[in-house]
């Protein structure tokens, strides 16, 4: 092994390292207890919490979908490949989308009331803190 191709791998291992120290706690498991924190509550306090949604739509039914999407950084990956004498690229956006379902309860009280949740992306992890719980 060439000396540059050993700084290569030397460098990839350390990259792989650091990004496993900075995310290991982060996982979607710790995300969906997080989004499981905010069924049965008022749809208002999420709001208040996440900022306004990036999409809102009503159902036949009355009851609305409320959607956050959450474009993050771009990560771009290049080596050159020695034996088709060019470079090649590849990049990774990290993105989630996550959408909340909304019942209004006319009858009962007067308040619109978070049912159900689903999400989709790469990005779409929690971190768990010690004492803390799910950040």
């Amino acid at each position: 092994m060439t000396v540059n191709k050993m700084k290569k791998l030397v460098l990839v291992i350390a990259y792989v390292i650091s990004i496993m120290t900075t995310y290991s706690c982060a996982t979607t498991t710790n995300y969906e207890t997080k989004l499981d924190t905010w069924l049965g509550r008022d749809v208002n306090e999420l709001i208040t919490s996440w900022g306004p949604p990036s999409n809102e739509y009503t159902m036949p039914n009355g009851d609305k979908m409320y959607t956050w999407l959450i474009v993050g950084n771009t990560t771009i990956l290049s080596d050159y490949n020695q034996y088709l004498h060019m470079t090649l690229t590849n990049s990774i956006t990290s993105w989630c989308k996550t959408t909340f379902t909304v019942h209004h309860f006319t009858y009962f009280d007067n308040h619109d009331k978070i049912t159900n949740w689903r999400w989709e992306g790469n990005a779409c992890t929690a971190m768990w803190e010690a004492g803390r719980g799910v950040l």
